[in-house]
């Protein structure tokens, strides 16, 4: 794939990931009136105010705005918090998803601008080729599962918390300073190496080998500071299968307030990239 094509691949997943981002927005929030714009200087529609619309601002990896969620027809503060949290998630998945196509397109132009040299690879690139359309396959099918199950979503707890178990993206819940594991979906269970015995216990018992690394840490630091804190292919070492394992991730810690605006929880949500860094280590030159 040249760079030509490789940008006419980049701008057809993008296009097809925000009409799939909007079909879930107004299944979820039950609204026709649903916008998500994506560019380097996003700034809000002119006309609209948080009385008549809702705004949610689409925040990289860097910390750069680079686009936002528009819904015309929901009020800034009408929003109940579990509702919130749902908006939360989706734009964080949409950013994510983004930074995946933008990484998989730079390593096209690396390929590209350094072929003779990565000749030896093509079977590896490949195979990397192969493995991003049966990642595309797989979320698109998640995403399908995800829009049916938005579709009977209501305002009840517990259809909301099936709704995040089923979500097509890690994500968990840890409660109060002692970072307790109260909620945990599969997926990110499975980037932990863990099962739901751990659920209700602190982090870090659940994963005690955290406890040399700087994570515990950085968890303590959203809590106390209720900041929001964005990880790119952090290294982590994981325990799974009774062997230490080098784990990269993309990750998001999300500090979740009470209507005092006091953090009683963290949101987590994370992506496993460690096939990307490993694959993408292993093709650069020396």
């Amino acid at each position: 794939m040249d760079s030509k094509q490789g940008r006419k691949f980049l701008k057809f997943e993008k296009d097809d990931l925000l009409e799939q981002h909007i079909r879930l927005l107004k299944t979820v929030f039950n609204s026709d009136l649903v916008e998500i714009n994506i560019h380097k200087q996003a700034l809000q529609a002119p006309g609209l105010t948080a009385e008549s619309h809702l705004l949610k601002p689409l925040i990289n990896a860097s910390n750069q705005l680079i686009g936002e969620i528009i819904i015309k027809d929901i009020r800034a503060d009408g929003l109940e918090a579990h509702g919130k949290e749902i908006l939360e998630i989706i734009a964080a998945n949409i950013v994510k998803q983004f930074q995946f196509l933008e990484e998989y397109a730079a390593l096209i132009q690396q390929v590209d601008i350094s072929a003779k040299e990565i000749a030896s690879h093509r079977n590896e690139l490949d195979t990397l080729y192969e493995d991003l359309n049966l990642a595309h396959e797989e979320l698109s099918q998640a995403f399908t599962a995800t829009f049916q199950l938005g579709k009977s979503l209501s305002k009840s707890k517990t259809k909301i918390s099936g709704f995040l178990e089923k979500a097509p993206i890690a994500f968990g819940v840890l409660r109060h300073r002692q970072l307790k594991i109260e909620m945990a979906n599969n997926l990110i269970l499975e980037l932990w190496g863990k099962d739901k015995t751990v659920l209700g216990k602190p982090l870090a018992a659940g994963l005690p080998e955290l406890q040399d690394q700087p994570y515990l840490e950085i968890l303590d630091r959203v809590y106390t500071t209720g900041e929001r804190y964005i990880g790119k292919e952090a290294k982590a070492i994981l325990e799974k299968d009774g062997q230490k394992v080098d784990c990269y991730f993309n990750f998001i810690y999300e500090p979740l307030k009470n209507d005092r605006g006091t953090t009683n929880s963290i949101m987590i949500i994370a992506t496993d990239v460690s096939d990307l860094v490993k694959s993408r280590n292993e093709l650069l030159p020396g």
